[in-house]
């Protein structure tokens, strides 16, 4: 958009107010994940006791059970990036790997008497990743999931390359805890990047058409830029024209302000 898109008459900046305020609904952002979290927590405490983890967190307990699956990298070779197994077992083993960590590092605390909410605040910054890793897989989970239903094959294609574009930026965006929990190699990282670069231009032609697929009408997006038509710049100039300070061809605010300031002997 240019400049335009800091006008209000693009509807991005009211757009963008809505969508930011959807993740501090609970005052800061943070308190969502720390929620997320102590559901986590809580389930592998149960998993400890014998209980079986809840369906949507059932593939932790393939990672957990086993001390050699949470030490060996899940993708080696780079080509393994462009394949939706792949991918899935890389976040999955992302988050369990995560979400131990989360749990040893409170419960180092507590075995040293660390009282239960201390260790629980002083483990925040390992508790959010592993929620935020968990929400990871499971948006990639259901992403894939989508690609079982009936589809024509121009769909699948264009849904096929988003999905790798999703779990690809994703894996740009915290490349440390893939690294760090030794699910990837640094060489597949960077195999990340070009393939990201690549589904980008892969993708461009599509862009209209996904954009449209939401289906969002003149109505609800109020913009000047975003109108079907895509008549952009002679609506611009006609809600410029309807603006209070264009209705006339001097402001007011220059004979109250401006002139006598320009007549005055300073």
């Amino acid at each position: 958009c240019g400049g335009h898109g800091y006008s209000q008459s693009s509807g991005l900046p009211r757009m963008f107010a809505w969508a930011t305020a959807a993740q501090t609904y609970e005052g800061e952002n943070h308190v969502m994940w720390l929620q997320g979290a102590r559901y986590l927590i809580k389930c592998v405490g149960n998993a400890r006791q014998g209980k079986p983890f809840p369906s949507g967190l059932q593939y932790l307990t393939k990672w957990l059970s086993s001390s050699s699956s949470l030490s060996a990298p899940v993708i080696a070779a780079p080509a393994d990036l462009d394949s939706f197994d792949c991918l899935l077992k890389a976040f999955e083993a992302c988050s369990a790997r995560l979400v131990k960590q989360a749990d040893d590092h409170i419960r180092a605390l507590l075995s040293k008497g660390t009282a239960q909410a201390v260790a629980w605040n002083q483990s925040n910054p390992w508790l959010i990743r592993a929620s935020q890793a968990h929400a990871d897989y499971l948006l990639l989970f259901h992403f894939v999931s989508v690609l079982e239903n009936e589809m024509s094959p121009g769909l699948r294609s264009v849904l096929q390359r988003e999905v790798v574009l999703y779990a690809l930026w994703r894996i740009e965006q915290i490349a440390g805890s893939f690294l760090e929990t030794g699910v990837l190699t640094s060489e597949s990282i960077k195999t990340a990047h070009k393939k990201v670069v690549g589904l980008l231009t892969s993708l461009r032609p599509e862009a209209v058409g996904l954009v449209d697929a939401f289906g969002h009408n003149d109505k609800m997006l109020r913009s000047a830029l975003g109108c079907r038509d895509g008549d952009v710049y002679r609506r611009l100039f006609e809600w410029a024209k309807k603006a209070p300070m264009n209705q006339k061809e001097v402001t007011d605010g220059y004979y109250k302000y401006l002139k006598p300031l320009m007549q005055s002997k300073l």
